[in-house]
């Protein structure tokens, strides 16, 4: 009975264009209780909204407002009856991170854009497919890097490796084969593509749901610390 009363206040609210609460319904984890108040009444429920902490913010001078207006049409369009709502923000969804992640600022401001929402990201995972998402952005920011340092009039394909747009592995190894060339960067190629190659490897990780949460975790850490410090090298390769 309770999700078809939530469905329909939410429909209400959309009705009446009330963008706020229906964010605020759309991003929360609902539960209740019940008591009774005689044995001869029906219970009164206790109704309480956890929030995704960003909406929970970005709507909290509202949430006095939205918390009545939900009662309101809980107790004015069925059955129930509602002695409160209340909306707090979910904390299982805030994870701090043990140390500070901190963006390698370069001169390409999508990338830096990216690298400040990955990390956001990163510190409001809890789910897996929260730790999925996080591969899969990482993965996009390393493409971007790719076809923002790549040139294939300048940085050839060796060994005719595929080097279209997608294949930021093939494009990063080139960009680096062409910008750091010779003898005495031979040890520098070989980690920069190591890197390179580590962070493809922790990227495509992510895409496996068979870990528990907390390992998953730790690997959304590495994955994150990887993609941030390839940027960070090509952007010293870049500058050379």
């Amino acid at each position: 009975m309770i999700e078809k009363v939530k469905y329909l206040v939410k429909e209400i609210l959309k009705h009446n264009n009330d963008v706020s609460a229906v964010k605020i319904m759309d991003n929360s984890v609902f539960k209740y209780s019940t008591r009774m108040i005689h044995q001869w009444s029906d219970p009164e429920y206790e109704i309480y909204l956890y929030t995704d902490p960003d909406i929970y913010v970005k709507y909290r001078d509202n949430i006095t407002r939205i918390s009545d207006i939900i009662q309101f049409y809980i107790n004015n369009s069925s059955d129930l009856h509602a002695s409160f709502v209340q909306i707090k923000p979910n904390y299982e969804k805030i994870n701090i991170l043990s140390s500070e992640i901190l963006i390698t600022q370069t001169p390409w401001e999508e990338i830096n854009k990216l690298q400040s929402e990955l990390i956001q990201n990163l510190k409001r995972s809890c789910t897996s497919i929260d730790f999925q998402n996080i591969g899969n952005s990482s993965r996009t920011i390393m493409d971007k890097l790719a076809r923002m340092v790549f040139d294939e009039t300048v940085h050839k394909g060796l060994n005719e490796i595929d080097v279209r747009n997608g294949k930021f592995k093939n494009q990063l190894n080139s960009f680096i084969s062409s910008s750091i060339a010779g003898n005495q960067n031979k040890e520098l190629r070989q980690f920069s593509k190591s890197s390179i190659d580590f962070t493809e490897k922790a990227i495509n990780l992510m895409n496996q749901t068979t870990h528990k949460l907390d390992v998953q975790k730790h690997f959304a850490e590495v994955c994150v610390i990887s993609t941030i410090s390839v940027i960070s090298l090509i952007k010293s390769i870049n500058q050379i």
